[in-house]
């Protein structure tokens, strides 16, 4: 009998115990027979952990508990499905996440599936993307279709492109109705929103880059993966629904500005040729500003602005 691959689920969570224990349960009813779930606490300010700790107790759900990454990371987990780990600082999206990535390498995982916590899935989502990653070992993210959680009929991602002179990134049939649209365009972008990713693209890739803290990471991982000579893979039956922007406060909020601007131009800067590299940055800039003017909220100007002197200081410090 073949061996069904080891998976666990990384799920980060900060401030956000309602979306967390949702995607649990969520989670829990997966048809999907070997899986863990590891539960990354980011240093939340809002109890949340407690929160959640309290949520698996009262539905007598066993778990582990690790006071600190060190002891998840070192831990052999043979006994529960769901592991919680306190991180000691919110270090961001890619810090957080690596905690739950080398945890699960330690403890053998075939496969390590990042989701975001405002999320919940179908109970078969996880089969399609396992075994075509079983049958093409140059697979190196595979996701699925990502439609709204408050409009489950509507795709917030079916695949996605990353183009160079634009610095932008474009959603596969971006706000359609979902009529069982397949994904058969080149991809070479995937929402971190979900991934799962093989153990040998982590040990040959590396971690998630976590000078990005939030926003664009997503987009360097990826590169990386490309650079690599993996593909990346959407397969259209794997769906899940995402509550868009919860994190962050959508797109015009003081932090989203920060961190697109800010990582966006380090992306541009490390990964972009010239002269591509000079229209790019251009171009992405000059967008960013004419967005903040039409949104008709200036005070996010200054956000733009000290985004664009972090960066600079950073170079320098470098």
């Amino acid at each position: 009998m073949k061996k069904i691959p080891l998976v666990y689920i990384i799920v980060l969570n900060y401030n956000g115990h309602r979306d967390t224990i949702r995607c649990i349960k969520s989670l829990n009813c997966i048809s999907y027979s070997n899986f863990r779930i590891v539960i990354v606490d980011n240093l939340s300010t809002d109890n949340s952990r407690d929160k959640i700790i309290s949520y698996l107790k009262n539905y007598k759900i066993k778990f582990n508990f690790y006071n600190s990454p060190e002891l998840a990371i070192k831990s052999k987990n043979k006994k529960h499905i769901i592991s919680i780990i306190q991180s000691q600082f919110n270090g961001g999206y890619g810090f957080g996440n690596n905690i739950g990535l080398k945890h699960s390498i330690e403890n053998n995982a075939d496969y390590m599936l990042i989701i975001n916590n405002d999320t919940i899935v179908e109970p078969e989502f996880l089969e399609p993307m396992v075994n075509s990653c079983e049958n093409n070992q140059n697979i190196g993210i595979a996701s699925g279709k990502i439609c709204y959680l408050n409009a489950p009929d509507i795709i917030w991602f079916n695949g996605g492109k990353f183009t160079p002179t634009l610095a932008k990134v474009v959603h596969y049939d971006y706000n359609e109705k979902n009529i069982g649209q397949t994904s058969i365009k080149p991809i070479s972008f995937i929402t971190g929103c979900m991934w799962l990713l093989p153990r040998k693209i982590v040990k040959e890739v590396g971690l998630i880059n976590e000078e990005y803290f939030m926003y664009l990471e997503d987009l360097e991982y990826c590169q990386r993966v490309l650079n690599k000579g993996f593909t990346l893979k959407v397969f259209s039956e794997s769906i899940i629904y995402h509550k868009v922007g919860s994190t962050t406060g959508g797109k015009h909020s003081s932090l989203s500005v920060f961190y697109r601007t800010k990582n966006m131009n380090k992306y541009l800067l490390n990964y972009i040729v010239l002269p591509s590299k000079i229209i790019a940055i251009i171009m992405f800039n000059m967008s960013t500003i004419i967005q903040i003017i039409k949104s008709t909220k200036l005070f996010l100007l200054k956000d733009y602005c000290q985004a664009i002197l972090s960066l600079i200081r950073e170079d320098s410090a470098s």
